[in-house]
């Protein structure tokens, strides 16, 4: 990242658009419910030593009960006061947002669609900026142009496409292991030149450094027909930086995808048996 800044600012890359939707990360209900969960838990946990440490030191103490001191509505009754006041505060990351849970309206099957499809940015409301509100060209097939409120929340919540689909994690290791198989030089095993040589391609899984390749072309079409014929998980993503030297392949949560018609030799592969 440091040297990328350096070469931008010198001239010899183009600044990068922060508003680009490829490099956004979605939190989706089953994350956040995760991340509660899990500070609940701690909190739990936290308590009960807490009773066990006044309890036990204690001379002539009785044989400590750890289901009598167990706060057995603690998790459950927090997370329904989450979910219905829609105020989620998680103290390990700081965490505190406001309606993040909604009712769901049906005056109509499309209002409810949209409202279930709805995304609401954390960028501030009241602020007049025009760059996270105004159309991107990476929210083509993805986001809907035009179903967006009036008003300051224009621009800044959005809704899916109906095509949308929202990744979630999948394991790294197997993805690693393959793009070694596949001629990934690992990057411990490298010296400074050979990583930045004019003829290396540096390989990125998931924003982490893995190696380097000499021919990326080669690796992406492997990658790509591998996932076409079912041998990789469908969404994982592969891409080529030319101007960087750069492959990325991603395989976290949270990306949008978008379906594309495969094109071979001018003719579609998609025929009315797919359909």
């Amino acid at each position: 990242m440091i040297r990328r800044i350096i070469l931008t600012q010198l001239g010899y890359l183009e600044v990068d658009d922060r508003d680009y939707y490829g490099n956004k990360r979605m939190e989706l209900a089953g994350g956040l419910i995760s991340l509660l969960f899990e500070d609940l838990f701690k909190r739990f946990n936290s308590e009960l030593k807490k009773i066990a440490d006044l309890t036990i030191p204690k001379p002539r103490a009785a044989q400590f009960d750890v289901v009598r001191h167990m706060r057995q509505d603690l998790i459950t009754t927090s997370l329904v006061i989450a979910i219905s006041s829609g105020n989620w505060i998680v103290k390990r990351f700081k965490m505190e947002r406001k309606g993040v849970t909604q009712v769901l309206t049906r005056l109509s099957y499309i209002s409810a669609l949209g409202m279930m499809t709805r995304i609401a940015s954390q960028f501030e409301k009241t602020r007049k900026v025009s760059g996270p509100r105004s159309l991107q060209p990476s929210q083509w097939g993805m986001l809907c142009p035009s179903d967006t409120p009036e008003g300051e929340a224009c621009g800044l919540v959005k809704n899916l496409a109906l095509m949308t689909h929202i990744t979630v994690d999948v394991e790294e290791e197997p993805t690693a292991r393959l793009l070694f198989n596949l001629g990934v030089e690992d990057v411990y095993m490298l010296s400074g030149e050979e990583i930045h040589s004019q003829l290396s391609y540096i390989v990125f899984l998931n924003g982490l450094v893995l190696g380097v390749v000499r021919d990326p072309v080669h690796l992406v079409t492997t990658l790509r027909l591998m996932r076409r014929h079912g041998y990789l998980n469908d969404f994982i993503s592969v891409s080529t930086n030319r101007a960087h030297r750069t492959v990325y392949v991603s395989s976290d949560g949270g990306r949008l995808c978008r379906p594309y018609i495969i094109v071979s030799k001018g003719k579609p592969l998609v025929t009315s048996h797919h359909i």
